[in-house]
């Protein structure tokens, strides 16, 4: 169900209290904060601290000082920003509107938090859910890399060159594998840019560049048939059951800031196929209409298919673009995060 921004206003006068335990908000809170302030919809929290990557950071422009208070009833809606640990902290004792929690974890595939409470998570899939009230949540893009990129360079004008300027970390399998099986094709097309930017040398090189490589994240074997650990670490074992569980294994922590940063700055943007690997979001984007799909199957045919769309790239990198802003920008972010709160 959705409704408008006067119903949501109306609904929400109160306000929302945004409620860090460990004092440092996370990138979505700091987003779906900055669509609130738009709305005109009051917003306090207990800390004005946000951490993001350089360049998507949300909140940069605002008075993050003019948003902290102490917490106290009274408010429309609680929001608890669980990312840091992952896992349910029991707050109950702020009465007097919805209480929900947010993660922004790597790991949040495995966050739990009680029935009655809805939990918005990102790295959502389709393919396994541990129970309970969850709605996908994606890093999206903030206001200021919005504005960033306004004034970027033409399609046309632009280096034939794929960036893959991936800092080595790990629970990165994915990108392992697609150094390994996929990368040496592209490199037969188009020089391959794997230097370590700063972040505004790394916008620019966004900017410049016809293509960015934003696919990451980790494969993820599932334990339900793991009797050695039910035995003998059954919390841990509880930890790795699922209340749905489709097939042997997923692909978790998929989503980036390098996607959305990607699609922002107008590149044409190659990530995982979301359809086929149950990437979950409210709003898909389309293979081909709003970005290039990768395959797992076969990595030789991903990279002919993005050859043969060559003249579509322009089409596609500015698709790609007006879909995010369109469905997950700070505004229209904050106005379905409210509605589904409703």
């Amino acid at each position: 169900m959705t409704h408008t921004p006067d119903q949501l206003r109306a609904a929400y006068q109160a306000g929302l209290y945004f409620f860090s335990p460990e004092n440092l908000l996370t990138h979505n809170s700091g987003c779906i904060i900055e669509g609130l302030l738009d709305l005109g919809i009051k917003v306090h929290a207990n800390t004005g601290a946000v951490t993001s990557r350089d360049v998507s950071k949300p909140l940069t422009n605002a008075d993050t000082a003019a948003l902290v208070a102490p917490p106290s009833a009274g408010y429309a809606a609680f929001v608890i920003d669980i990312s840091h640990s992952n896992a349910y902290v029991p707050l109950e004792s702020l009465r007097g509107g919805r209480l929900a929690y947010l993660t922004n974890s790597d790991i949040s595939l495995f966050c739990d938090v009680p029935e009655p409470f809805p939990l918005f998570a990102v790295h959502e899939s389709t393919f396994a859910k541990k129970g309970g009230k969850r709605f996908a949540l994606a890093f999206g893009p903030s206001n200021g890399l919005i504005a960033a990129t306004e004034k970027r360079m033409a399609f046309a004008k632009r280096e034939l060159t794929a960036l893959r300027n991936f800092r080595p970390t790990f629970s990165q399998s994915v990108r392992g594998l697609l150094d390994i099986a996929f990368v040496p094709h592209l490199q037969k097309h188009m020089p391959v840019d794997a230097s370590l930017l700063a972040p505004n040398d790394y916008l620019n090189g966004l900017m410049s560049s016809q293509i960015c490589l934003a696919y990451g994240g980790d494969f993820y074997t599932s334990q339900r048939d793991n009797t050695w650990l039910q035995s003998k670490q059954p919390e841990v074992f509880k930890v790795h059951t699922f209340a749905k569980f489709d097939g042997k294994a997923l692909v978790m922590r998929w989503d980036s800031w390098r996607f959305w940063e990607s699609l922002m700055a107008g590149c044409l943007t190659v990530h995982l196929d979301f359809e086929k690997y149950g990437f979950d979001l409210p709003e898909l984007p389309q293979a081909w209409v709003h970005y290039a799909p990768l395959d797992l199957d076969d990595l030789k045919a991903s990279t002919e298919a993005l050859m043969d769309h060559q003249k579509q790239w322009p089409e596609i990198a500015e698709a790609g673009r007006a879909w995010a802003i369109a469905h997950y920008a700070p505004q229209p972010t904050a106005l379905r995060f409210l509605s589904q709160l409703l």
